[in-house]
């Protein structure tokens, strides 16, 4: 075979080099427009504008509105610190003092709804039922909850310990007033709630979110109510919005027989299969929905009610995607739907319309009375 000279393979180099460049440029030509739109706009408002500008707010200003433009709720863009704070919260974990609470119409104040057992405010022996008149001296009568909870964070990226107190001046509803001191701090939120319903068999599981933790502590929250006499359980996964594919399989695989439960597909259509293992868990169920109900919440549902099982409430989202993470160099992160949750039948939330409760139940308005939970006791007594 005759040798190939040098300057042969040069060239055929070259040639391949110009191809790709090309190909390249074809292919970014439109990013790269984009990107260029981004930058004039960018040095137009930094030179032009009246006053000077955030350069780096306007930045994640922008990246939030391109991934709020998928018009995906499940779809979003954190700053660095928002981002430190979403890791926390995926792990049940969060920095706080062990409140939740919602506005109170009646008397035009926050009011406790639920206190984390060791809480700071549980130590503080904050109860259900007090009304957050103000923090220090800032009144916070008309906060929302979410303005609440950053207002006390504040606190938390004091630099001197000292800084870090805060005073809340407390009402309850016969209009006495207290004041109690304290920080905040790292605090584990139990994913899943278990009692038994009162003078029954039935235990009650609210499975808040299916996020790291939650198939364990569904796990312990089921044998605990086993073990206390439980004939049956209702198990909650209304305003359930969150969670991991994993966690949301052990927890199916706790619950039924062998066989196929779900199966997560990407954009070029590869497909990862869930199927639960020989064992199952030989106990009357019923699952509580409602139009907030979505994500692994929403499959949970589906897949218990192919398994027999019937549901109560009201029509779920039709909103099943699984979510990734992407870190961005400078410590901000997009989560961005990028799995679809399908039935065995290789059905998606959206395909079937959500899920339509057996026992379709609302809720009143202004009541005190849980009715979706007297349907389903309904079914189990």
């Amino acid at each position: 075979m005759r040798k190939v000279p040098k300057f042969v393979w040069s060239l055929l180099a070259c040639v391949v080099c110009i191809v790709a460049t090309a190909a390249v440029c074809l292919l970014t030509a439109d990013q790269g427009s984009s990107s260029d739109k981004y930058l004039e706009i960018l040095s137009i408002i930094n030179n032009d504008y009246y006053k000077e500008v955030d350069i780096s707010g306007m930045e994640d200003a922008s990246a939030s509105a391109m991934v709020a433009a998928l018009q995906d709720e499940s779809s979003y863009y954190m700053n660095p610190k928002q981002y430190e704070e979403y890791k926390l919260t995926m792990t049940n974990r969060y920095v706080g003092i062990g409140i939740t609470t919602e506005y109170n119409e009646r008397y035009g104040y926050l009011a406790v709804i639920s206190v984390t057992p060791g809480s700071p405010a549980d130590q503080a022996h904050i109860k259900i039922g007090n009304m957050i008149a103000s923090v220090n001296s800032i009144n916070v009568s008309q906060y929302t909850p979410e303005q609440l909870n950053e207002l006390l964070r504040g606190f938390d990226e004091a630099e001197n310990e000292e800084d870090k107190y805060f005073t809340l001046r407390l009402l309850n509803s016969q209009g006495g007033k207290a004041e109690v001191r304290l920080k905040c701090e790292l605090i584990y939120a139990e994913p899943v709630y278990c009692t038994m319903i009162e003078d029954t068999s039935i235990g009650y599981m609210l499975i808040k979110n299916f996020d790291d933790s939650s198939a364990a502590s569904f796990r312990n929250g089921m044998e605990m109510l086993r073990g206390i006499g439980a004939q049956s359980v209702i198990i909650d996964v209304r305003d359930n919005v969150s969670g991991k594919p994993g966690e949301l399989s052990e927890v199916l695989d706790y619950l039924l027989p062998k066989g196929d439960m779900f199966l997560l597909r990407d954009r070029s259509g590869k497909e990862t299969s869930y199927s639960s293992g020989n064992s199952a868990l030989n106990l009357p169920m019923v699952v509580m929905v409602n139009e907030n109900t979505a994500c692994a919440a929403e499959v949970f549902a589906c897949v218990m009610q192919q398994a027999g099982f019937r549901i109560v409430g009201r029509r779920t989202a039709a909103d099943a995607q699984s979510q990734a993470i992407i870190e961005l160099a400078d410590g901000s992160a997009v989560r961005l739907s990028r799995y679809e949750y399908l039935t065995p039948d290789k059905k998606s939330m959206a395909d079937l319309g959500g899920v339509s409760p057996d026992v379709v139940s609302y809720q009143i308005e202004d009541s005190d009375m849980d009715v979706q939970l007297e349907a389903a006791l309904d079914i189990l007594e």
